[in-house]
């Protein structure tokens, strides 16, 4: 089954045909003639016969390669040759690579071209000695030459339904983004019906889906290549038509017809009921059918781990966010200062030309650069005023036990957490602790956060100290380029001052 392989125009060129091509190749006009007047009224599934002619090989190999799909071909082997039948066959077979097209051998002479062997060698369907092609038997060839036809059209629809179905599906499992998801779902679903038949519409504005997870309600539309999403607050601005189908799909659910919509409805273990509505230009049959339930059963598991995605994300950024607060409360340090270092870090960032993969892990990992401050002991962390040598040596420990505490972990932001941990007190010159780095040897993630832990700590009230202005602040960084900080990042940070003094200004501690 290796033709199976190349795809052909054959199905995309006949599936939209009400008739069925049939070519005569024959260098008798009488044969044309005959089987013409026999079969004319012949029907094969509600479609008439159209027939072609060619009087000569070289005709019939012209005939052919104008990618008209032609079903049967009736084939005579003696024509400008003996062997004329046989060279046209091996074009159709061999030069076209055409194993959909049923052949059936007519001939006078039989003895100058052995059945069995031509059969084999040549994928024919039939081999008839032309005295045998009365009315009767000519039915009996165009029943079961069409089935076969019909078979293979189907099966290689079926292939190729399965394989759109399975590149689809691996488009669609590698969004992460909901928007992207649902945008990339109604355009692979018209990719996926578009093989079926023309009974399905392919305007995907056409189509919209819904779906219901305890009490949230998310309704998905596109409008071009924009995909809206309405929630459950704007449920009585829905159409009317959309209302009453989602509450006749949650009422039966079920799959039914209403009017010229076609409506799926889902409902899986962890309780999301879902359902796609789309219309259609007549009933559907199984096979339709069977392709819409195996694309779109495998479309809602990529939907629901998108949302547990979703939420396990929400959570873990908002376990980080309170673990970050709690070390900076137990240092008599606001939480504020923990999501404002975090905000700071994922800009510089984005300025920087990070990804936003990049970013979005920097803001969750930098809250958590002082973590240690849990094996601080309060005397030193709560002490109004300086500290002396001893307690600043100790002090100096935090990053050290930061990143004991967040090391050795396959969590790409816990991973760089504890980067940022260990290097966010290092300074561009080599100056700083615990391991005295310099310049790229400190992580970026360190880099930034120092930056960003710096600025915020000077604006900001200690129990050791006032805040500083902010052009005082802008100052002391602007100073500490090259030497405390990267230079290349100070320089963003700077160009962007007030971007980041607006952060701080919509953050501030109570």
């Amino acid at each position: 089954m290796d033709w199976l392989a190349k795809e052909t125009e054959v199905i995309k060129t006949n599936k939209k045909s009400e008739y069925y091509n049939i070519l005569i190749v024959d260098d008798e006009e009488d044969v044309h003639l005959s089987t013409t007047l026999s079969m004319k009224r012949f029907m094969f599934e509600d479609k008439k016969m159209r027939f072609f002619h060619a009087y000569s090989a070289t005709q019939a190999c012209e005939l052919l390669s104008n990618n008209e799909a032609y079903a049967l071909v009736l084939l005579d082997v003696v024509m400008e040759s003996d062997h004329a039948g046989l060279k046209v066959a091996r074009f159709i077979r061999q030069d076209m690579n055409n194993r959909f097209t049923r052949i059936i051998l007519r001939t006078g002479q039989p003895g100058l071209a052995p059945e069995q062997q031509i059969i084999r060698d040549f994928d024919i369907d039939g081999y008839k000695n032309k005295t045998e092609l009365r009315q009767a038997d000519l039915e009996s060839v165009f029943y079961t030459s069409l089935r076969a036809y019909r078979d293979i059209c189907l099966l290689q629809k079926h292939r190729r339904i399965l394989e759109q179905v399975i590149d689809s599906i691996a488009h669609i499992s590698a969004v992460g983004d909901l928007f992207n998801f649902v945008a990339t779902v109604f355009s692979q679903m018209k990719l996926v019906l578009n093989i079926s038949s023309t009974k399905i519409l392919t305007d995907t504005k056409e189509a919209f889906a819904i779906s219901k997870m305890q009490n949230k309600l998310n309704m998905f539309s596109t409008k071009g290549d924009r995909v809206d999403l309405f929630s459950h607050n704007e449920i009585i601005d829905f159409k009317i038509k959309e209302r009453d189908l989602f509450y006749k799909a949650l009422t039966l659910k079920c799959n039914f017809y209403d009017g010229d919509y076609y409506i799926y409805f889902h409902k899986s273990k962890r309780g999301v009921e879902t359902i796609f509505a789309f219309k259609v230009r007549q009933v559907l049959d199984d096979t339709e059918v069977n392709m819409i339930d195996l694309f779109l059963r495998n479309v809602l598991l990529c939907y629901e781990n998108i949302l547990l995605l979703k939420e396990l994300t929400k959570t873990q950024a908002l376990v980080i966010t309170l673990l970050g607060g709690t070390m900076e409360s137990h240092s008599k340090e606001t939480g504020k200062h923990v999501m404002r270092v975090g905000l700071y870090a994922a800009l510089l960032a984005k300025l920087n030309g990070e990804d936003s993969y990049f970013c979005e892990n920097i803001f969750l990992a930098a809250q958590l650069h002082d973590v240690g401050k849990v094996g601080v002991p309060d005397r030193i962390l709560k002490k109004q005023g300086p500290l002396d040598k001893d307690e600043w040596n100790e002090m100096k420990l935090h990053v050290i036990k930061g990143w004991e505490i967040l090391k050795d972990t396959d969590n790409c932001i816990i991973n760089m957490a504890s980067n940022l941990a260990i290097d966010h007190h290092e300074k561009w010159d080599g100056r700083g602790y615990p391991n005295g780095k310099s310049q790229l040897e400190i992580s970026l993630e360190g880099r930034i956060t120092a930056l960003a832990d710096v600025f915020d700590a000077l604006c900001s009230v200690r129990c050791y100290k006032k805040a500083w202005t902010l052009e005082d602040t802008k100052n002391e960084i602007q100073k500490s380029s090259g030497s405390h900080f990267d230079p290349q990042l100070c320089q963003l940070f700077l160009d962007n001052y007030s971007a980041f003094t607006k952060i701080y200004q919509q953050n501030l501690d109570p």
